[in-house]
């Protein structure tokens, strides 16, 4: 009797341990979508700016403005007193800022990496409070509200994460929130939207933010147009938080409270293998239910002829691909063998997300749930457009008519289809290129491994050639930025209708369901973009894409 109410008490221990954090997991997400709410207006996208010739004169950075005056906390690294910037809020709203005072060491210039700036146009501008970075804790929620520059988007991307370090030898903070490009400068968050610390820089796998106290501290000397080598002399008053913060334990290892949620969905994560032109690749897939038969989604680009399906019980089986679309890089298979199991198209999210979302959080569901990678929302729907996704050509022309060919690269497509420098170009596809913009135009339009019909005249003769495009040549990595685990997705933009989340997933991961606490369907991972980014095909996208495959197979199985 007595083994049995131990048992029994285990049972009820163990019951309301999970219960609790899951209800400390949901309390996190409350707090932090009130935080974004709160933060969201004053996170500012800049650039430096030239007034009298009216364009841009710098790359872009981050900042946050904290009073209804405009006073601006930035990074120094990104600041020059006197300097003139463009201002753009989230609303579209823009105006002109200046440059005031920095602090940067001497002999260690991106130390303490402090500053301000100023709008000086007039009006009264969204603002976000600022809080006590002398009061935060381990394990405390924080917010990152920035603009990293390879997403070259209006809107400033949303991540989610924890305090890890209170204070490391340099004197920064240190947090989960990851950072980039663009991102310096930028705010970070407590949960209730107060700037705790600005994003200075990344080294490996750590990200420094400069504390805000320190703006607190030197907020008089900073309002000075001036570079401090050392620290001011003049200190201001920090003052004390008046409110307690909270910390969760849960942060420390976040993934860990979404376990059993994402067991729920492991049985519709596959392991696809394929080869293409002899080279073995691997990804994800997931399995989704229609009325009669369960379906294979993935990303097309990772998946070659042939294609071997590993289940969840270890089991293989072969699948037919059904469609293909390169603009979503979506495939669409068909197991040989009918097999049990999918998502069903009921839980699939299918309104456009909106800003009262982010900050909600994702699952990524992996074949080995404790590999689960958690995240939020961190963006509402965009397009993102083709950079590294452009075929290569690998002939240049000059920006002048008629267009001629200026620059071949050796072994690239045009060399080996033996085009030469001052070849005029006449049409691509029957389109016909009468000037350097038409050129590109229609370059863009096509994909890795497309074939197009490239017209030249040469010496007065018209040459017709049949040319097949290659991927571009891959950059070499020259910023700390690039070097993450697994790199990123070779086919990662030229995306019509994606959003963002910061999982860290690498490229052959791609292609698994992504899914909210309750279990809905939010979509798949289609690229690992960057260090900070996964971008993700919504549910409404996958489910156009599967009815116009079955349309297309004449499959009315849906």
């Amino acid at each position: 009797m007595k083994k049995i109410l131990l048992i029994t008490l285990s049972l009820c221990i163990c019951t309301w341990c999970g219960f609790s954090q899951q209800l400390a997991v949901k309390q996190i997400q409350l707090l932090t979508k009130v935080g974004i709410k709160k933060a969201y207006p004053a996170s500012i996208r800049m650039w430096a700016f030239d007034t009298v010739k009216n364009q841009q004169a710098g790359p872009q950075f981050s900042a946050v403005v904290v009073t209804s005056d405009g006073h601006i906390l930035t990074a120094a690294h990104v600041n020059t007193p006197g300097q003139t910037y463009m201002v753009t809020f989230p609303s579209g709203k823009t105006c002109i800022a200046q440059g005031l005072g920095k602090i940067e060491y001497e002999q260690t210039p991106m130390m303490p990496d402090v500053a301000m700036m100023r709008i000086i146009t007039p009006g009264k501008w969204p603002y976000a409070e600022m809080g006590w970075s002398s009061t935060i804790k381990i394990n405390e929620p924080v917010i990152s509200i920035s603009y990293p520059e390879s997403l070259n988007q209006p809107l400033p991307l949303v991540r989610f994460g924890s305090v890890t370090n209170l204070k490391n030898e340099y004197g920064f903070l240190q947090s989960t929130c990851m950072m980039e490009p663009g991102d310096s400068g930028g705010p970070v968050f407590d949960y209730l939207g107060r700037v705790i610390g600005l994003h200075s820089a990344i080294n490996g796998d750590v990200d420094y933010e400069v504390p805000v106290d320190l703006y607190r501290k030197y907020w008089t000397a900073l309002n000075l147009q001036k570079v401090y080598p050392t620290l001011p002399e003049h200190e201001d008053s920090i003052g004390n938080d008046p409110i307690k913060v909270m910390s969760f334990p849960q942060l420390a290892s976040l993934n860990k409270n979404f376990f059993k949620t994402a067991e729920l969905f492991a049985g519709n994560v596959v392991s696809i293998e394929s080869t293409d032109a002899d080279k073995s690749q691997q990804v994800l897939g997931t399995l989704i239910k229609s009325s009669k038969l369960t379906y294979i989604i993935s990303k097309s680009s990772l998946i070659g002829a042939n294609p071997i399906v590993k289940l969840v019980d270890g089991k293989t089986i072969s699948a037919k691909v059904l469609y293909r679309d390169k603009n979503t890089d979506l495939i669409l298979l068909e197991p040989v063998i009918k097999i049990k199991g999918g998502i069903n198209l009921s839980t699939f999210v299918k309104d456009t997300l909106n800003s009262n979302q982010l900050g909600d959080f994702l699952i990524s569901v992996l074949p080995d749930t404790k590999d689960t990678e958690v995240s939020v929302i961190g963006s509402t729907k965009f397009s993102l457009n083709k950079v590294a996704a452009m075929p290569f050509l690998g002939a240049a022309v000059a920006y002048k008519q008629p267009v001629e060919i200026t620059v071949i690269q050796p072994g690239s497509p045009a060399a080996n289809a033996g085009l030469q420098v001052g070849d005029q170009v006449v049409s691509i596809d029957s389109a016909a290129i009468h000037k350097p913009e038409n050129y590109g135009d229609q370059l863009i339009k096509y994909w890795k491994g497309d074939t197009i019909k490239f017209d030249v005249i040469r010496q007065g003769n018209r040459i017709s050639n049949q040319i097949v495009l290659s991927s571009r040549p891959e950059r070499p990595i020259t910023h700390p930025a690039d070097l993450f685990k697994g790199g990123k997705s070779n086919r990662r933009d030229g995306f019509e209708n994606v959003f963002v989340q910061s999982t860290r997933i690498k490229p052959e991961q791609c292609g698994g369901p992504v899914i909210d606490m309750m279990g809905n369907f939010y979509g798949i991972n289609i690229a690992r973009f960057s260090r900070t980014s996964t971008i993700v095909t919504p549910a409404s996208v996958i489910l156009s894409f599967i009815n116009a495959s079955l349309t297309f197979n004449n499959n009315n199985n849906l």
